[in-house]
């Protein structure tokens, strides 16, 4: 007989269990043995013993009754003498003695659903065991909404057009758009496109029907914004997808401090309009503002509008602006929110943001849950804020909360999961981000870099080629593609991608021009990477991080180590980088376990005694990077 990846030991009792492990296994591309495997006539003892011995590995499934069972320890016996066993805990039960130190997966929750998180870490790592890859996350194939009923209508709204004379409204227009979203996406009759999917469109001649077509939906909805001193008008007209005719239109004109108002009456409309049952809890929702002060508001979108565009100016604009807004209404939650969440960002921005108050984030950020602990934009602000600051019991608590809401498409809880060690966990996240906003350009490069991290390349490569032809504003996706091309040997590729996106001497990662001159050059190369990491302008986590990337493809650990750290440690909230894959040949450096030490993530690890993906214990004091 051919010999088996997996060779599955367990008791007849539980045969139902085992079941779910071999179909498991299936998927994952394994040649599963177990006695059903046993074709009549064969000797039971005969074949058994020689699939034991030949397997790859062998999977011993832990209950009260395995335990108990003679066939089964024996089987471990032989495993764990050959150095194939990997033992899983299927059911609360006190294992052989000497079967207590060996490491154990921990699945007495799993019933065979292929989409938990714990079951795919543990296949992914049998996967490794055996030496066969893991298949790779997909990336989403084309831009759809996910309308799991046909009949289910859906909807996209374009972003309403500025037509005030003052371009500067344009941020107004922009808002207002963003809110009709987010009012409609609280109507559980409606499938609605995402914001940045949506944004894509902003200031094109779009054909309606081919935009309907490319997002799967029914209807489009479309309109424009004046805004004139305290005089606003709104007009909005919605068009069958399929035909291209218009179903409805209408006209608000109100004063400005009627924009609530306003904007829970076009919602309402447009739900009346297109049919669908809006229960009593989702109108309340709809009618529930964020303030009831305009001017706050106004100042709050503003904000919101400059965050977006990330950057050391207008990240500082943003924070001046959420500050005017909490001035106007120090009950505005959302406002206390933002305000946390873009202190927390700017040190990607640069350290002259880091001058301000250091206190202001905290205060803030309590502000905000003190005001609306409940609330979708207080939570995600509470994840932001404890990976960068490295509290890791408050990333478990931000993870209970996300999924208590059953909320999986917001990318902090992607960053929370890659912060925790479970790269390939956070994977699975954000392609479901990347299925409900598929052109969305932050989504998709937040999960090109959580498959980088787990060691996906192939796949994080075709995500990268799916949105490419969408406008980047930030470079840096550029190069970790370059650095992405370096690790799939496409060096030329890569080097022509820098040498296209990167200027001489300017902007960000000045140094990447020499290095474009230096790739057949690894001593240069090294030395440009060792200048630029004590460069002023690259002092920044993003800068660093890229430097530390580029400095472990090169070979340079000393250099690596040193960006690494100042990245991580010094700076805080990039601890995902360290899964990254170019550092996969140096995670057995003193210097690499001693970042996650220094952080307190082993202490976390240990306390919780929940390892994640990366890494596992040795003993009480001790334990060894498996990633």
């Amino acid at each position: 007989m051919s010999a088996p990846d997996i060779f599955l030991s367990y008791n007849r009792r539980d045969a139902d269990r085992a079941k779910h492990f071999a179909a498991g296994f299936a998927a994952q591309g394994l040649d599963v043995w177990w006695d059903v495997a046993l074709r009549s006539g064969e000797a039971y003892d005969t074949v058994t013993e020689e699939a034991l011995k030949n397997a790859k590995a062998v999977v011993v499934l832990w209950s009260p009754r395995s335990v108990d069972s003679r066939w089964v320890r024996s089987e471990a016996t032989l495993a764990d003498r050959r150095k194939t066993l990997i033992p899983v805990m299927i059911e609360p039960c006190e294992r052989p003695i000497m079967f207590e130190l060996v490491q154990t997966a921990e699945l007495s929750h799993w019933h065979g659903d292929a989409s938990d998180a714990a079951w795919k870490a543990f296949a992914a790592n049998v996967c490794d065991f055996v030496g066969k890859a893991a298949p790779h996350p997909t990336t989403p194939a084309a831009a759809q909404v996910l309308r799991t009923d046909p009949d289910k209508v859906a909807i996209v709204v374009l972003p309403f057009a500025n037509m005030s004379r003052d371009e500067d409204q344009e941020y107004f227009a922009d808002g207002i758009s963003e809110d009709v979203i987010t009012d409609l996406s609280k109507v559980s009759a409606l499938a609605v496109v995402a914001r940045n999917t949506a944004f894509t469109f902003k200031g094109k001649a779009v054909d309606v029907t081919s935009v309907a077509r490319q997002l799967n939906v029914t209807h489009v909805l479309e309109g424009s914004v004046r805004k004139a001193g305290n005089r606003v008008r709104v007009t909005a007209q919605l068009i069958d997808g399929a035909s291209g005719n218009h179903v409805w239109a209408d006209r608000w004109d109100r004063d400005f401090d009627d924009i609530f108002r306003l904007q829970d009456e076009l919602s309402e409309a447009i739900v009346t309009v297109l049919k669908v049952r809006l229960l009593p809890e989702e109108k309340k929702a709809i009618e529930t503002r964020l303030t009831e002060n305009s001017e706050a508001y106004d100042q709050y979108i503003r904000a919101r509008a400059l965050r977006a565009l990330g950057g050391g100016d207008t990240m500082k604009r943003a924070i001046e602006a959420y500050r005017r807004a909490i001035q106007l209404d120090p009950e505005f939650a959302a406002a206390w929110a933002g305000l946390a969440s873009a202190q927390v960002q700017s040190p990607w921005f640069g350290h002259e943001l880091d001058k301000d108050d250091p206190r202001e984030k905290h205060v803030a950020l309590a502000r905000a849950i003190e005001l609306a602990p409940d609330s979708i934009d207080v939570i995600a602000a509470r994840s932001f804020f404890c990976v960068y600051s490295y509290d890791w019991q408050e990333m478990e608590a931000c993870l209970a909360l996300w999924e208590m809401r059953g909320e999986s498409k917001w990318t902090a809880y992607a960053a929370l999961l890659a912060a925790l060690g479970r790269p390939k966990a956070a994977c699975e996240r954000q392609a479901s981000v990347c299925r409900s906003d598929p052109l969305s350009v932050g989504a998709s490069f937040v999960y090109q870099h959580m498959l980088d991290c787990a060691g996906f390349l192939e796949a994080s490569q075709a995500e990268y080629e799916r949105v490419r032809d969408l406008p980047f504003g930030n470079p840096e996706i550029y190069a970790r593609t370059a650095i992405r091309l370096v690790g799939l040997g496409r060096r030329e590729e890569a080097r022509r991608l820098l040498a296209e996106k990167f200027s001489e001497g300017r902007g960000p990662f000045p140094y990447v021009s020499d290095l474009v001159s230096s790739f057949d050059q690894p001593d240069e190369a090294r030395r440009i990477l060792a200048a630029a990491r004590e460069d002023p302008r690259c002092e920044n986590q993003s800068e660093q991080g890229i430097i530390a990337l580029w400095a472990a493809v090169f070979g340079d650990p000393d250099t690596a180590f040193r960006a690494l750290r100042s990245a991580i440690v010094e700076r805080t909230g990039l601890i995902g980088e360290a899964w990254n894959a170019p550092f996969a040949a140096y995670r057995g450096d003193p210097r690499f376990r001693q970042i996650l030490i220094d952080v307190g993530l082993v202490d976390h690890w240990r306390k919780t005694g929940q390892w994640g993906e990366c890494a596992r214990p040795l003993g009480e004091d001790d334990f060894e990077i498996v990633a």
